[in-house]
Protein backbone atom coordinates (compact mmCIF):
# COMPACT_ATOMS: atom_id res chain seq x y z
CA UNK A 1 0.00 0.00 0.00
CA UNK A 2 2.77 2.17 -0.25
CA UNK A 3 2.28 3.82 -3.51
CA UNK A 4 -1.35 4.57 -2.32
CA UNK A 5 -0.39 5.95 0.95
CA UNK A 6 2.06 8.19 -0.11
CA UNK A 7 -0.30 9.35 -2.84
CA UNK A 8 -2.47 10.15 0.14
CA UNK A 9 0.07 12.28 2.33
CA UNK A 10 0.97 14.33 -0.61
CA UNK A 11 -2.63 15.07 -1.52
CA UNK A 12 -3.16 16.56 1.79
CA UNK A 13 0.19 18.18 2.42
CA UNK A 14 1.89 18.63 -1.01
CA UNK A 15 5.52 17.99 -1.15
CA UNK A 16 7.58 18.56 1.56
CA UNK A 17 10.32 17.73 3.96
CA UNK A 18 8.83 14.39 6.28
CA UNK A 19 11.02 13.20 9.20
CA UNK A 20 10.27 9.21 9.58
CA UNK A 21 12.20 6.03 10.30
CA UNK A 22 13.68 5.40 7.11
CA UNK A 23 14.75 1.68 8.33
CA UNK A 24 11.42 0.62 9.45
CA UNK A 25 9.65 2.62 6.50
CA UNK A 26 11.59 1.73 3.43
CA UNK A 27 9.01 1.60 0.96
CA UNK A 28 7.38 4.66 1.79
CA UNK A 29 10.33 6.67 1.93
CA UNK A 30 11.33 5.61 -1.30
CA UNK A 31 7.59 6.22 -2.62
CA UNK A 32 7.30 9.59 -1.22
CA UNK A 33 10.87 10.99 -2.43
CA UNK A 34 9.34 9.69 -5.89
CA UNK A 35 6.43 12.12 -5.28
CA UNK A 36 9.19 14.99 -4.55
CA UNK A 37 8.95 14.87 -0.81
CA UNK A 38 12.53 15.57 0.89
CA UNK A 39 13.03 12.22 3.42
CA UNK A 40 15.11 12.67 6.54
CA UNK A 41 16.14 10.27 9.23
CA UNK A 42 15.81 12.37 12.56
CA UNK A 43 13.29 15.01 13.38
CA UNK A 44 15.90 16.89 14.74
CA UNK A 45 16.96 17.71 10.99
CA UNK A 46 13.31 18.42 10.03
CA UNK A 47 12.94 21.71 12.05
CA UNK A 48 11.04 24.82 10.36
CA UNK A 49 8.01 25.27 8.91
CA UNK A 50 6.09 22.91 6.23
CA UNK A 51 7.91 20.16 7.75
CA UNK A 52 5.90 17.13 8.68
CA UNK A 53 7.13 13.65 10.77
CA UNK A 54 5.22 10.44 10.13
CA UNK A 55 5.02 7.97 13.15
CA UNK A 56 3.71 4.58 12.48
CA UNK A 57 2.28 3.23 15.83
CA UNK A 58 1.39 -0.74 16.05
CA UNK A 59 1.87 -1.28 20.01
CA UNK A 60 -1.61 -1.75 22.03
CA UNK A 61 0.68 0.65 24.26
CA UNK A 62 -1.06 3.92 23.99
CA UNK A 63 0.14 5.70 27.41
CA UNK A 64 3.83 7.10 28.14
CA UNK A 65 5.30 4.68 25.12
CA UNK A 66 3.34 6.56 22.60
CA UNK A 67 3.57 10.45 24.49
CA UNK A 68 7.14 9.47 24.50
CA UNK A 69 7.20 8.86 20.47
CA UNK A 70 5.03 11.86 19.81
CA UNK A 71 7.37 14.07 21.77
CA UNK A 72 10.13 13.20 18.62
CA UNK A 73 8.03 15.92 16.77
CA UNK A 74 7.53 18.70 19.12
CA UNK A 75 9.49 21.20 16.60
CA UNK A 76 7.52 20.36 13.78
CA UNK A 77 3.97 22.15 12.30
CA UNK A 78 2.64 18.54 10.94
CA UNK A 79 2.34 14.95 11.84
CA UNK A 80 0.99 11.69 9.93
CA UNK A 81 -0.42 9.47 12.26
CA UNK A 82 -0.42 5.59 10.77
CA UNK A 83 -2.17 3.83 13.80
CA UNK A 84 -2.98 0.31 12.42
CA UNK A 85 -6.66 0.25 13.52
CA UNK A 86 -5.26 0.91 17.29
CA UNK A 87 -8.40 1.81 19.40
CA UNK A 88 -9.58 5.66 18.84
CA UNK A 89 -10.11 6.57 22.13
CA UNK A 90 -6.59 5.93 23.41
CA UNK A 91 -4.68 7.10 20.70
CA UNK A 92 -6.60 10.71 20.29
CA UNK A 93 -6.69 12.02 23.94
CA UNK A 94 -3.23 11.50 23.82
CA UNK A 95 -2.28 13.29 20.68
CA UNK A 96 -4.34 16.60 22.00
CA UNK A 97 -2.99 16.66 24.90
CA UNK A 98 0.78 16.72 23.49
CA UNK A 99 -0.64 19.65 21.66
CA UNK A 100 -1.74 18.64 18.24
CA UNK A 101 -5.31 19.02 16.42
CA UNK A 102 -6.55 17.36 13.61
CA UNK A 103 -5.19 18.42 10.59
CA UNK A 104 -8.10 20.66 8.46
CA UNK A 105 -7.46 18.83 5.41
CA UNK A 106 -7.21 14.94 6.96
CA UNK A 107 -10.99 14.27 6.54
CA UNK A 108 -12.34 14.99 2.62
CA UNK A 109 -15.77 14.41 2.07
CA UNK A 110 -14.64 11.00 0.33
CA UNK A 111 -12.74 10.00 3.29
CA UNK A 112 -16.06 10.17 6.05
CA UNK A 113 -16.78 7.05 5.48
CA UNK A 114 -13.59 5.70 6.59
CA UNK A 115 -13.98 7.33 10.00
CA UNK A 116 -16.02 5.53 13.33
CA UNK A 117 -15.84 5.78 17.05
CA UNK A 118 -14.03 2.61 17.50
CA UNK A 119 -11.22 3.16 15.35
CA UNK A 120 -9.12 5.43 13.19
CA UNK A 121 -8.32 5.13 9.62
CA UNK A 122 -5.07 3.79 8.31
CA UNK A 123 -3.53 7.26 7.48
CA UNK A 124 -4.44 10.12 9.80
CA UNK A 125 -3.52 13.91 9.93
CA UNK A 126 -2.68 16.40 12.44
CA UNK A 127 -1.50 20.11 13.20
CA UNK A 128 -0.01 21.92 15.69
CA UNK A 129 -2.87 23.50 17.60
CA UNK A 130 -2.91 27.38 18.44
CA UNK A 131 -4.39 26.52 21.39
CA UNK A 132 -5.88 23.82 23.68
CA UNK A 133 -9.76 23.63 23.50
CA UNK A 134 -10.72 24.64 19.69
CA UNK A 135 -13.17 22.76 19.04
CA UNK A 136 -14.11 20.13 16.56
CA UNK A 137 -10.40 20.00 15.37
CA UNK A 138 -9.27 18.70 18.98
CA UNK A 139 -12.58 16.44 19.47
CA UNK A 140 -12.35 13.16 18.94
CA UNK A 141 -16.16 11.69 18.39
CA UNK A 142 -18.13 10.98 15.94
CA UNK A 143 -20.38 13.78 16.31
CA UNK A 144 -16.87 15.82 15.77
CA UNK A 145 -16.64 13.68 12.67
CA UNK A 146 -19.97 14.40 11.41
CA UNK A 147 -19.63 18.41 11.59
CA UNK A 148 -16.13 18.03 9.86
CA UNK A 149 -17.56 16.34 7.29
CA UNK A 150 -20.29 18.83 7.03
CA UNK A 151 -17.75 22.10 6.28
CA UNK A 152 -15.46 18.76 3.82
CA UNK A 153 -19.05 18.96 2.28
CA UNK A 154 -19.33 22.78 1.68
CA UNK A 155 -15.76 22.90 0.38
CA UNK A 156 -16.85 20.58 -2.61
CA UNK A 157 -19.35 23.83 -3.00
CA UNK A 158 -16.99 26.59 -2.97
CA UNK A 159 -16.00 27.93 -6.81
CA UNK A 160 -12.57 28.95 -7.40
CA UNK A 161 -11.82 32.89 -6.11
CA UNK A 162 -15.48 32.77 -3.70
CA UNK A 163 -16.16 35.20 -0.78
CA UNK A 164 -17.25 32.57 1.36
CA UNK A 165 -18.72 33.58 4.96
CA UNK A 166 -19.20 30.90 7.58
CA UNK A 167 -21.94 31.35 9.95
CA UNK A 168 -23.02 28.40 12.51
CA UNK A 169 -21.34 25.94 15.01
CA UNK A 170 -17.85 25.57 14.70
CA UNK A 171 -17.53 28.70 12.14
CA UNK A 172 -13.67 29.26 13.04
CA UNK A 173 -12.62 25.36 12.01
CA UNK A 174 -15.21 25.52 9.69
CA UNK A 175 -13.61 28.39 7.93
CA UNK A 176 -9.99 26.30 8.04
CA UNK A 177 -11.42 23.59 6.48
CA UNK A 178 -12.41 25.42 3.01
CA UNK A 179 -9.48 27.50 3.58
CA UNK A 180 -7.56 24.04 3.18
CA UNK A 181 -9.65 22.49 0.94
CA UNK A 182 -11.49 24.36 -1.00
CA UNK A 183 -9.76 27.34 -3.92
CA UNK A 184 -12.40 30.22 -1.85
CA UNK A 185 -10.33 33.47 -2.38
CA UNK A 186 -11.52 34.77 1.14
CA UNK A 187 -13.03 32.88 3.74
CA UNK A 188 -14.86 34.93 6.55
CA UNK A 189 -16.81 33.67 10.00
CA UNK A 190 -19.42 35.01 12.00
CA UNK A 191 -18.04 35.47 15.44
CA UNK A 192 -17.34 37.85 18.69
CA UNK A 193 -13.57 36.75 17.91
CA UNK A 194 -10.98 39.31 16.31
CA UNK A 195 -11.38 39.64 12.70
CA UNK A 196 -14.93 37.97 12.26
CA UNK A 197 -18.07 39.67 11.40
CA UNK A 198 -20.37 40.64 13.64
CA UNK A 199 -23.32 37.86 14.10
CA UNK A 200 -26.14 40.68 12.48
CA UNK A 201 -23.94 40.69 9.08
CA UNK A 202 -24.40 44.86 9.43
CA UNK A 203 -20.32 45.15 8.17
CA UNK A 204 -21.40 42.97 4.88
CA UNK A 205 -22.50 44.77 1.87
CA UNK A 206 -25.64 43.67 -0.08
CA UNK A 207 -24.57 41.64 -2.83
CA UNK A 208 -20.71 41.17 -1.06
CA UNK A 209 -20.75 37.03 -0.67
CA UNK A 210 -20.41 34.47 -3.23
CA UNK A 211 -21.15 31.77 -0.82
CA UNK A 212 -22.75 31.13 2.87
CA UNK A 213 -22.22 28.07 4.67
CA UNK A 214 -24.18 27.66 7.96
CA UNK A 215 -24.95 25.05 10.14
CA UNK A 216 -27.07 26.41 12.88
CA UNK A 217 -26.45 29.95 12.12
CA UNK A 218 -26.37 32.74 14.60
CA UNK A 219 -30.14 33.55 14.97
CA UNK A 220 -30.26 37.10 16.11
CA UNK A 221 -33.75 36.92 15.13
CA UNK A 222 -35.88 34.35 14.02
CA UNK A 223 -34.34 31.74 11.37
CA UNK A 224 -36.66 32.80 8.32
CA UNK A 225 -35.14 36.71 9.33
CA UNK A 226 -31.65 35.03 8.51
CA UNK A 227 -32.22 34.09 5.63
CA UNK A 228 -33.33 37.34 4.73
CA UNK A 229 -29.79 38.40 5.79
CA UNK A 230 -28.32 36.11 3.64
CA UNK A 231 -30.32 37.14 0.62
CA UNK A 232 -29.44 40.81 1.16
CA UNK A 233 -25.95 39.08 1.28
CA UNK A 234 -25.80 36.97 -1.40
CA UNK A 235 -24.21 37.89 -5.04
CA UNK A 236 -26.78 37.39 -7.34
CA UNK A 237 -25.00 34.22 -8.68
CA UNK A 238 -24.12 33.17 -5.22
CA UNK A 239 -24.59 29.62 -3.74
CA UNK A 240 -25.98 28.56 -0.47
CA UNK A 241 -25.82 25.48 2.10
CA UNK A 242 -27.60 25.69 4.93
CA UNK A 243 -28.11 22.94 7.69
CA UNK A 244 -29.96 22.03 11.01
CA UNK A 245 -30.61 19.77 13.45
CA UNK A 246 -33.95 18.30 13.97
CA UNK A 247 -34.80 19.17 17.41
CA UNK A 248 -38.88 18.97 18.17
CA UNK A 249 -39.80 21.87 19.40
CA UNK A 250 -37.18 23.91 18.90
CA UNK A 251 -38.68 26.99 17.10
CA UNK A 252 -35.16 28.15 16.48
CA UNK A 253 -34.92 26.48 13.38
CA UNK A 254 -36.78 25.12 10.55
CA UNK A 255 -39.04 22.17 11.86
CA UNK A 256 -39.07 19.85 8.81
CA UNK A 257 -38.48 19.75 4.63
CA UNK A 258 -41.51 21.33 4.42
CA UNK A 259 -40.17 24.38 5.62
CA UNK A 260 -37.28 24.90 5.16
CA UNK A 261 -37.97 24.32 1.19
CA UNK A 262 -40.73 26.62 1.06
CA UNK A 263 -39.02 29.70 2.91
CA UNK A 264 -35.62 28.80 1.01
CA UNK A 265 -37.68 28.61 -1.75
CA UNK A 266 -38.99 32.62 -1.33
CA UNK A 267 -35.67 33.85 -1.48
CA UNK A 268 -33.12 31.26 -3.70
CA UNK A 269 -33.17 28.93 -5.86
CA UNK A 270 -33.13 24.95 -4.24
CA UNK A 271 -31.44 22.49 -5.74
CA UNK A 272 -30.51 19.34 -3.47
CA UNK A 273 -31.26 17.69 -0.02
CA UNK A 274 -28.46 15.79 1.83
CA UNK A 275 -28.70 12.85 4.11
CA UNK A 276 -26.17 12.44 6.94
CA UNK A 277 -26.87 9.05 8.67
CA UNK A 278 -24.91 6.13 9.68
CA UNK A 279 -24.88 3.00 6.93
CA UNK A 280 -26.25 0.41 9.27
CA UNK A 281 -27.88 0.28 12.66
CA UNK A 282 -24.68 1.10 14.76
CA UNK A 283 -25.30 4.83 15.42
CA UNK A 284 -20.53 4.36 16.11
CA UNK A 285 -20.32 3.08 13.29
CA UNK A 286 -19.50 4.74 9.58
CA UNK A 287 -21.79 7.19 8.48
CA UNK A 288 -22.48 8.96 4.94
CA UNK A 289 -23.23 12.30 3.80
CA UNK A 290 -24.53 12.24 -0.19
CA UNK A 291 -27.22 14.48 -2.01
CA UNK A 292 -30.73 13.34 -2.92
CA UNK A 293 -33.49 14.62 -5.37
CA UNK A 294 -35.14 17.83 -3.95
CA UNK A 295 -38.08 16.04 -4.25
CA UNK A 296 -36.83 13.01 -2.34
CA UNK A 297 -37.54 12.73 1.18
CA UNK A 298 -34.08 12.95 3.27
CA UNK A 299 -34.25 11.06 6.76
CA UNK A 300 -31.34 12.02 9.41
CA UNK A 301 -31.27 14.21 11.93
CA UNK A 302 -30.15 17.26 10.07
CA UNK A 303 -31.73 19.19 7.36
CA UNK A 304 -28.99 20.05 4.95
CA UNK A 305 -30.53 22.21 1.61
CA UNK A 306 -28.01 23.52 -1.62
CA UNK A 307 -29.60 26.51 -3.26
CA UNK A 308 -28.23 29.13 -5.31
CA UNK A 309 -29.30 32.90 -5.40
CA UNK A 310 -32.00 33.63 -8.62
CA UNK A 311 -29.75 35.29 -11.15
CA UNK A 312 -32.51 36.82 -12.87
CA UNK A 313 -32.52 39.13 -10.12
CA UNK A 314 -28.96 40.55 -11.22
CA UNK A 315 -30.38 41.90 -14.49
CA UNK A 316 -29.75 45.81 -14.86
CA UNK A 317 -26.78 44.93 -12.68
CA UNK A 318 -24.11 44.20 -14.96
CA UNK A 319 -21.65 47.39 -13.81
CA UNK A 320 -21.30 45.19 -10.58
CA UNK A 321 -20.13 41.98 -11.91
CA UNK A 322 -16.91 40.96 -10.86
CA UNK A 323 -16.10 37.24 -11.77
CA UNK A 324 -14.50 36.19 -8.25
CA UNK A 325 -11.60 33.95 -10.28
CA UNK A 326 -10.71 36.72 -12.75
CA UNK A 327 -11.64 40.01 -10.65
CA UNK A 328 -11.14 43.05 -12.68
CA UNK A 329 -8.46 44.55 -10.43
CA UNK A 330 -5.92 41.68 -11.67
CA UNK A 331 -6.80 42.10 -15.90
CA UNK A 332 -7.42 43.13 -18.57
CA UNK A 333 -8.23 39.56 -19.19
CA UNK A 334 -8.93 37.63 -22.27
CA UNK A 335 -12.31 37.87 -23.96
CA UNK A 336 -12.75 33.92 -23.14
CA UNK A 337 -13.21 35.35 -19.92
CA UNK A 338 -14.44 39.02 -20.14
CA UNK A 339 -17.95 37.74 -19.33
CA UNK A 340 -18.94 41.29 -17.74
CA UNK A 341 -18.67 43.15 -20.89
CA UNK A 342 -20.27 39.88 -22.65
CA UNK A 343 -23.53 39.40 -21.60
CA UNK A 344 -26.02 41.24 -20.80
CA UNK A 345 -27.50 39.63 -17.45
CA UNK A 346 -23.38 38.65 -16.73
CA UNK A 347 -24.82 36.52 -13.34
CA UNK A 348 -26.23 34.15 -15.53
CA UNK A 349 -23.20 32.85 -16.53
CA UNK A 350 -21.93 31.35 -13.18
CA UNK A 351 -25.32 30.09 -12.46
CA UNK A 352 -26.39 28.65 -15.88
CA UNK A 353 -23.81 27.98 -18.15
CA UNK A 354 -20.43 26.89 -16.43
CA UNK A 355 -20.36 23.61 -16.00
CA UNK A 356 -19.21 22.19 -12.42
CA UNK A 357 -20.97 25.30 -11.08
CA UNK A 358 -24.37 26.04 -12.40
CA UNK A 359 -27.60 24.94 -10.66
CA UNK A 360 -27.52 21.81 -10.16
CA UNK A 361 -31.65 21.09 -10.55
CA UNK A 362 -31.68 19.79 -13.79
CA UNK A 363 -35.39 20.53 -13.86
CA UNK A 364 -35.13 24.42 -12.47
CA UNK A 365 -32.12 25.12 -14.48
CA UNK A 366 -34.06 23.94 -17.74
CA UNK A 367 -36.76 26.56 -16.64
CA UNK A 368 -33.98 29.13 -16.01
CA UNK A 369 -33.21 28.73 -19.94
CA UNK A 370 -36.81 29.21 -20.92
CA UNK A 371 -36.98 31.98 -18.74
CA UNK A 372 -33.82 33.81 -20.21
CA UNK A 373 -35.12 33.09 -24.02
CA UNK A 374 -38.19 34.31 -23.40
CA UNK A 375 -36.66 37.65 -21.76
CA UNK A 376 -33.49 38.26 -23.79
CA UNK A 377 -32.46 40.14 -26.76
CA UNK A 378 -32.11 37.89 -30.01
CA UNK A 379 -28.76 38.42 -30.61
CA UNK A 380 -27.25 38.20 -27.06
CA UNK A 381 -24.92 35.99 -25.60
CA UNK A 382 -27.42 35.57 -22.76
CA UNK A 383 -29.59 33.89 -25.35
CA UNK A 384 -27.24 31.46 -27.17
CA UNK A 385 -26.29 30.10 -24.01
CA UNK A 386 -29.55 29.95 -22.80
CA UNK A 387 -30.37 27.88 -25.84
CA UNK A 388 -27.69 25.68 -25.73
CA UNK A 389 -28.35 24.70 -22.15
CA UNK A 390 -31.69 23.69 -22.86
CA UNK A 391 -30.96 22.17 -25.83
CA UNK A 392 -28.02 20.07 -24.32
CA UNK A 393 -31.33 19.07 -21.65
CA UNK A 394 -33.43 17.57 -25.03
CA UNK A 395 -30.52 15.73 -26.27
CA UNK A 396 -29.59 14.62 -22.98
CA UNK A 397 -32.97 13.29 -21.99
CA UNK A 398 -33.93 12.47 -25.87
CA UNK A 399 -36.66 14.54 -26.28
CA UNK A 400 -36.90 14.19 -29.84
CA UNK A 401 -40.35 16.05 -30.15
CA UNK A 402 -38.75 18.93 -29.01
CA UNK A 403 -35.57 18.84 -30.96
CA UNK A 404 -36.84 20.94 -33.93
CA UNK A 405 -38.47 23.50 -31.89
CA UNK A 406 -34.66 24.37 -30.51
CA UNK A 407 -33.14 23.49 -33.81
CA UNK A 408 -35.95 26.80 -35.33
CA UNK A 409 -34.34 28.67 -32.43
CA UNK A 410 -30.91 28.12 -33.46
CA UNK A 411 -31.82 28.70 -36.74
CA UNK A 412 -33.32 32.04 -35.60
CA UNK A 413 -29.90 32.78 -33.64
CA UNK A 414 -27.66 32.28 -36.58
CA UNK A 415 -29.77 34.91 -38.88
CA UNK A 416 -28.98 37.69 -36.50
CA UNK A 417 -26.38 39.87 -38.27
CA UNK A 418 -22.76 40.23 -36.85
CA UNK A 419 -21.12 42.91 -36.60
CA UNK A 420 -17.51 44.56 -35.13
CA UNK A 421 -19.40 45.40 -31.76
CA UNK A 422 -20.97 41.95 -31.40
CA UNK A 423 -19.27 40.38 -28.36
CA UNK A 424 -16.90 37.75 -28.74
CA UNK A 425 -19.06 35.51 -26.73
CA UNK A 426 -21.93 35.57 -29.77
CA UNK A 427 -19.33 34.06 -32.03
CA UNK A 428 -19.17 31.30 -29.35
CA UNK A 429 -22.68 30.30 -29.17
CA UNK A 430 -23.03 30.49 -33.02
CA UNK A 431 -20.14 28.00 -33.32
CA UNK A 432 -21.55 25.83 -30.28
CA UNK A 433 -25.50 25.78 -31.56
CA UNK A 434 -24.30 25.12 -34.73
CA UNK A 435 -22.88 22.07 -33.73
CA UNK A 436 -25.98 21.54 -30.97
CA UNK A 437 -28.13 21.25 -33.92
CA UNK A 438 -26.26 18.97 -35.66
CA UNK A 439 -26.72 16.39 -33.08
CA UNK A 440 -30.60 17.08 -32.92
CA UNK A 441 -30.79 16.48 -36.00
CA UNK A 442 -29.18 13.22 -35.62
CA UNK A 443 -31.09 12.30 -32.80
CA UNK A 444 -34.44 12.74 -34.74
CA UNK A 445 -32.54 10.72 -37.98
CA UNK A 446 -32.54 13.91 -39.93
CA UNK A 447 -28.99 12.78 -41.43
CA UNK A 448 -28.74 15.12 -44.43
CA UNK A 449 -29.53 18.04 -41.81
CA UNK A 450 -26.95 17.12 -39.45
CA UNK A 451 -24.07 17.06 -42.08
CA UNK A 452 -25.29 20.41 -42.97
CA UNK A 453 -25.31 21.81 -39.65
CA UNK A 454 -21.78 20.18 -39.00
CA UNK A 455 -20.69 22.14 -42.26
CA UNK A 456 -22.08 25.19 -40.72
CA UNK A 457 -19.74 24.59 -37.26
CA UNK A 458 -16.54 23.77 -39.20
CA UNK A 459 -16.65 26.92 -41.45
CA UNK A 460 -17.70 28.90 -38.97
CA UNK A 461 -14.92 31.80 -37.53
CA UNK A 462 -13.78 30.85 -34.24
CA UNK A 463 -10.08 33.30 -34.28
CA UNK A 464 -12.34 36.25 -32.61
CA UNK A 465 -13.34 34.15 -29.62
CA UNK A 466 -10.42 31.56 -28.36
CA UNK A 467 -8.52 28.33 -30.48
CA UNK A 468 -10.39 26.61 -27.54
CA UNK A 469 -14.07 26.90 -29.57
CA UNK A 470 -12.50 24.61 -32.08
CA UNK A 471 -13.10 21.46 -29.79
CA UNK A 472 -16.36 21.49 -31.68
CA UNK A 473 -15.62 22.49 -35.18
CA UNK A 474 -12.98 19.25 -34.98
CA UNK A 475 -15.81 17.29 -33.68
CA UNK A 476 -18.60 18.27 -36.43
CA UNK A 477 -15.66 17.61 -38.96
CA UNK A 478 -15.73 14.08 -37.03
CA UNK A 479 -18.87 13.11 -36.33
CA UNK A 480 -19.71 14.51 -40.15
CA UNK A 481 -17.16 11.90 -41.17
CA UNK A 482 -18.37 9.37 -39.52
CA UNK A 483 -22.05 9.41 -40.80
CA UNK A 484 -19.78 9.22 -44.33
CA UNK A 485 -18.39 5.94 -43.47
CA UNK A 486 -21.65 4.49 -42.17
CA UNK A 487 -22.92 5.50 -46.15
CA UNK A 488 -19.96 4.01 -47.72
CA UNK A 489 -18.03 7.30 -48.55
CA UNK A 490 -15.00 6.48 -47.43
CA UNK A 491 -13.42 9.45 -49.77
CA UNK A 492 -15.51 12.29 -48.47
CA UNK A 493 -15.15 10.67 -44.82
CA UNK A 494 -11.26 10.99 -45.47
CA UNK A 495 -11.37 14.55 -46.46
CA UNK A 496 -13.59 15.72 -43.42
CA UNK A 497 -11.29 13.82 -41.23
CA UNK A 498 -8.31 15.62 -42.83
CA UNK A 499 -10.14 19.20 -42.31
CA UNK A 500 -10.40 18.33 -38.22
CA UNK A 501 -6.60 17.84 -38.47
CA UNK A 502 -5.96 20.86 -40.27
CA UNK A 503 -8.58 22.66 -37.99
CA UNK A 504 -6.31 21.13 -34.62
CA UNK A 505 -3.02 22.42 -36.34
CA UNK A 506 -4.44 26.04 -36.72
CA UNK A 507 -5.29 26.37 -33.20
CA UNK A 508 -1.87 24.83 -31.96
CA UNK A 509 -0.35 27.33 -34.23
CA UNK A 510 -2.25 30.24 -32.98
CA UNK A 511 -0.40 33.03 -30.76
CA UNK A 512 -1.73 31.90 -27.37
CA UNK A 513 0.81 34.42 -25.52
CA UNK A 514 -2.84 36.67 -24.72
CA UNK A 515 -5.30 34.44 -25.04
CA UNK A 516 -3.53 32.79 -21.94
CA UNK A 517 -4.01 35.79 -19.43
CA UNK A 518 -1.64 37.66 -17.60
CA UNK A 519 2.02 36.00 -17.66
CA UNK A 520 1.79 34.87 -13.34
CA UNK A 521 -1.68 33.99 -13.58
CA UNK A 522 -2.37 31.96 -16.63
CA UNK A 523 -5.84 31.05 -17.08
CA UNK A 524 -6.07 27.72 -15.74
CA UNK A 525 -8.27 25.68 -17.77
CA UNK A 526 -6.19 27.06 -21.05
CA UNK A 527 -3.47 24.43 -21.36
CA UNK A 528 -5.82 21.61 -20.48
CA UNK A 529 -8.83 22.32 -22.89
CA UNK A 530 -5.88 23.21 -25.39
CA UNK A 531 -4.74 19.56 -24.82
CA UNK A 532 -7.95 18.26 -25.79
CA UNK A 533 -7.63 20.23 -29.17
CA UNK A 534 -4.55 18.59 -29.68
CA UNK A 535 -5.96 15.05 -28.76
CA UNK A 536 -9.42 15.51 -30.60
CA UNK A 537 -6.90 16.39 -33.75
CA UNK A 538 -5.03 13.20 -32.73
CA UNK A 539 -8.11 11.37 -33.56
CA UNK A 540 -8.62 12.66 -36.55
CA UNK A 541 -5.16 11.57 -38.02
CA UNK A 542 -5.89 8.31 -36.41
CA UNK A 543 -8.43 7.95 -38.64
CA UNK A 544 -6.49 8.87 -41.57
CA UNK A 545 -3.30 6.78 -40.68
CA UNK A 546 -6.14 3.42 -40.65
CA UNK A 547 -8.14 4.19 -43.57
CA UNK A 548 -6.66 1.27 -45.40
CA UNK A 549 -8.29 -0.98 -42.43
CA UNK A 550 -11.64 -0.01 -43.44
CA UNK A 551 -11.74 -2.06 -46.44
CA UNK A 552 -10.70 -4.80 -44.58
CA UNK A 553 -12.58 -4.86 -41.68
CA UNK A 554 -14.30 -1.42 -40.42
CA UNK A 555 -14.56 -2.83 -36.74
CA UNK A 556 -10.94 -3.11 -37.27
CA UNK A 557 -10.38 0.74 -38.33
CA UNK A 558 -12.92 2.08 -35.72
CA UNK A 559 -10.95 0.53 -33.00
CA UNK A 560 -7.83 2.40 -33.48
CA UNK A 561 -9.98 5.45 -33.17
CA UNK A 562 -10.30 6.29 -29.31
CA UNK A 563 -13.70 8.49 -29.82
CA UNK A 564 -13.60 9.65 -25.47
CA UNK A 565 -12.69 12.69 -25.76
CA UNK A 566 -15.89 13.73 -28.50
CA UNK A 567 -18.10 12.80 -25.76
CA UNK A 568 -16.62 12.93 -22.37
CA UNK A 569 -18.33 15.77 -20.76
CA UNK A 570 -21.81 13.91 -22.25
CA UNK A 571 -20.40 10.42 -20.11
CA UNK A 572 -19.63 12.16 -17.38
CA UNK A 573 -23.52 13.91 -17.06
CA UNK A 574 -24.57 10.49 -17.87
CA UNK A 575 -22.85 9.07 -15.35
CA UNK A 576 -23.32 11.22 -12.29
CA UNK A 577 -27.40 10.90 -13.16
CA UNK A 578 -26.93 7.38 -13.04
CA UNK A 579 -24.96 7.78 -9.92
CA UNK A 580 -27.84 10.15 -8.31
CA UNK A 581 -30.91 7.34 -8.95
CA UNK A 582 -28.48 4.71 -7.56
CA UNK A 583 -28.38 7.09 -4.25
CA UNK A 584 -32.18 7.84 -4.57
CA UNK A 585 -32.60 4.12 -4.89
Amino acid sequence: MSIQEAAAILQRLGPRRIAMDIAAEAELARELSLLGCEIVDSAATADGARSAGFLAWEQADTGAAFTQALRRFDRLDTLILHSAGQPRHAIEPALFAAGWQRHPAGMMIGDYGAWSQYALPPLTFYQRAPKQGGGCLQQGSVEADALIARYALAATQVRPGDRVLVDGIGGSEGAAILAAQSRAGEVLSVGPGAGQIAPDLAGLADQSVDMIVAFEPSLPGDWTERLADFARILKFDGRLLLGWRRTPGDNRGPQDWASLVEMAGELFLPEHRFVQAPFGADPGGAHGLYPVPLEQEAGGDWLILSATANPLAGEGQSETFDHPAFPKANGPWPALVDFGTAYDNPWLYRAMVQMGERLGHDLKLARLAECVIEDSAPGSADRGAAIAVLGYRILELRLTNLADTIVGLIAAYLDEPVTEETPAHVCRWRISLAFLAGKLHELTGDRDGAKAWYRTTAQTEWVGFSPLLTTKSIAACFFEARLWLAEGDAETAKARFREGLDIALKAVAFPHAEQLGPRDQPLPFYMQELAEVIDMGSQCANALANMPLWERDPGLFWRQVDIRRFGLASWARDLERENNRLRAA
